[in-house]
């Protein structure tokens, strides 16, 4: 009967997960002994034995019936994501599944032992489990990989998952925690962390939201002009890729990149290239992606005749005056935004994180390099004092104080201080060495631990892996194509309408935001003129049916404004995704504040009353941006048509 169970979980497991079936063919055993027992009602049990004292993990009479109990007694509210810590048998992740089944969307089930998850496939039918799509399952993952494996997860889960992650419900399991309690908490941070990465993401102010596709906007016409990072996909498969960043770190070592240009690609955070140039350094490319005049500041400091030996491999969100003060060779880099769809000009799209260093280590792996090396990377100071290495740009300066650090795990140390934003940082070059097929060397020699990298001397890296000559420049002369005056006016004469249709779509999301504007007043003059005077008076008075009629029309005219038009989807969407999946969270989280579904509705329409107008904002604002765009490339590409 359990060669049954164990080979139909398999054939399951092998169809829909096979990297879960490759985890238990390269399991080596465990410290733990799994002691499986027939219970009272003819079901299995388990007892797990650890440090030779045995856990008794589910009932010995009913173990289905206890996980209910043990369901149920937590008392989950809006469980619409559970987090399971602890396997066992899965008797009480299928006692979610059932309890939940009308409420929940996700189970994220989290194991550290492999052969905890042999024990149940073996013993127990499994199929349901296994055939959900509602449940995500992380079993064995090693602590140093926690934050890269949970972020991906809720990355490739997508939208539907991230609009709920705010109602996130924990279910420990009280016995396995005993055994595994330092892993699960560990596990439970990290997801956690990595949720909050992913709202960080999302934001609700259409200003700040706006800045960067303003950049965008006004850099339309060295988009067109440029050449894109797709041209050197590949070009520099084998060869070593260098970045250099400005952590304190730097000046120890930043003499032996004397002479490196000509053996790697060398690839310079913008706020790095002062320090280089101080030292005779010369990078193949530096990488930039901030929206503030920082950037053009940087660059204006620095002569001409050294930006132009230098390409400027940048995410045109930065400021047009960053392009106007480098006034040397560029090529675009994409990140992920449906902006660039709307654009329809291919220049190459890549993964980038927050920092102009994580946009550099995506550089180099689309370029193919291996091993990448890293290089002043601390995600890390010193002091509050010192945060950066010796003549680095005035404007790196972060003035913090001492309240601003938190300790993290360190290279060389026990602990370094860092901030919630430099660790933000750290994180993404987690999450991008957890993807990457090469090796990454961290030879910063301090700074903070980032997971997934190998710890090696600047010194010893270079000796070991940049040893052989590359022309790299003459390669990126040779790959990057810079449009031709056909290419770019057929990109203009496409574009041109592109414009012209998109405005027209923008102009009919304001007036649907204004009719919703518009029931939202009539709703608060009605509550004006019958006299509520405040939410236990509303909650008492107000007719049920009527709320329910009011709360159905917003969000009918809320659905309406998000499934908007062709062009919505592309360029006004990437502007409000942001807003909209933020606010969309809010929504969802209200039932796990509050039980009470007609105080829920009423905060519903609360918020609404800022939905409406916040979006109505953004797209005048776009619709604007649409209108000078326009005008400024009628200017320059007008007479090509």
């Amino acid at each position: 009967m359990k060669s049954n169970i164990h080979s139909r979980n398999l054939k399951i497991l092998r169809k829909r997960m096979p990297v879960l079936e490759k985890a238990l063919e390269m399991s080596r055993g465990s410290e733990c002994e799994y002691l499986i027992d027939d219970a009272k009602n003819g079901s299995v049990t388990l007892a797990i034995k650890h440090n030779d004292k045995l856990y008794q993990i589910h009932s010995r009479y009913d173990p289905q019936r206890e996980a209910t109990q043990q369901v149920l007694g937590m008392n989950l509210v809006n469980p619409k994501i559970i987090l399971v810590l602890g396997l066992g048998l899965g008797y009480h992740i299928k006692a979610c599944l059932e309890e939940f089944k009308n409420t929940n969307l996700f189970i994220v089930v989290i194991e550290k032992d492999v052969e905890a998850f042999r024990a149940a496939l073996e013993n127990v039918d499994m199929s349901d489990l296994l055939n959900s799509d509602k449940i995500r399952w992380v079993i064995g993952v090693p602590e140093e990989d926690g934050y890269a494996v949970l972020h991906e997860m809720i990355k490739q889960a997508g939208i539907t998952l991230q609009l709920f992650l705010k109602t996130l419900q924990v279910l420990i399991h009280p016995v396995i925690d005993k055994i595994h309690s330092e892993y699960n908490l560990h596990m439970l941070k990290c997801f956690r962390e990595a949720a909050h990465s992913i709202i960080f993401n999302y934001g609700n102010c259409p200003q700040d939201s706006m800045v960067g596709v303003e950049n965008i906007m006004k850099n339309l016409a060295t988009i067109i002009k440029s050449p894109g990072v797709k041209d050197l996909y590949g070009a520099f498969k084998g060869v070593p890729g260098v970045i250099v960043s400005t952590g304190p770190s730097l000046d120890k070592n930043i003499k032996d990149l004397c002479g490196v240009s000509d053996k790697a690609v060398v690839i310079s955070a913008d706020s790095a290239l002062k320090v280089l140039f101080k030292h005779g350094i010369t990078p193949s490319a530096a990488a930039s992606l901030e929206r503030n005049l920082h950037v053009a500041t940087m660059f204006s400091e620095l002569p001409e005749d050294y930006k132009k030996k230098i390409w400027l491999a940048a995410t045109p969100v930065i400021r047009k005056e960053s392009y106007d003060a480098w006034q040397g060779p560029t090529f675009m880099v994409y990140r992920a935004f449906a902006h660039f769809d709307w654009i329809n000009m291919p220049k190459g799209t890549l993964l980038v994180g927050p920092s102009c260093s994580n946009l550099a280590f995506k550089v180099l792996e689309a370029l193919g390099c291996d091993p990448i090396i890293l290089v002043g990377q601390d995600c890390a100071f010193e002091s509050a004092e010192k945060t950066h290495a010796e003549s680095a740009p005035s404007v790196t300066n972060l003035n913090l104080k001492e309240k601003d650090l938190i300790k993290v795990k360190g290279n060389y140390k026990d602990f370094v201080y860092t901030n919630q934003i430099f660790d933000m940082f750290r994180r993404g070059f987690v999450t991008d060495i957890a993807t990457y097929r090469g090796t990454c060397i961290n030879a910063t020699e301090g700074g903070a631990h980032i997971e997934g990298t190998k710890l090696m001397t600047l010194r010893e890296a270079l000796d070991k892996h940049c040893t052989r000559s590359v022309d790299v420049l003459a390669r990126f002369e040779q790959k990057l194509h810079f449009p031709t005056a056909h290419e770019i006016r057929r990109e203009w004469r496409n574009f041109r309408q592109t414009i012209v249709d998109t405005r027209k779509e923008v102009e009919g999301v304001i007036d649907y935001c204004e009719k919703g504007i518009a029931m939202v007043d009539a709703f608060e003059r009605r509550l004006e003129e019958e006299g509520f005077k405040d939410i236990d008076d509303f909650l008492e008075r107000f007719p049920d049916e009527d709320l329910d009629k009011i709360h159905a029309e917003m969000t009918r005219a809320r659905s309406s404004i998000i499934t908007f038009g062709k062009y919505f989807n592309l360029y006004l969407m990437h502007i409000v995704q942001m807003i909209i999946v933020k606010f969309e969270m809010d929504f969802n989280e209200l039932p796990s504040l509050c039980q009470d579904k007609k105080r829920c509705k009423l905060q519903a329409v609360k918020l609404m009353r800022k939905w409406f107008p916040t979006i109505g904002d953004v797209c005048r604002l776009s619709l604007k941006l649409l209108v000078d765009a326009f005008d400024d490339l009628e200017k320059e590409f007008g007479h090509l048509l």
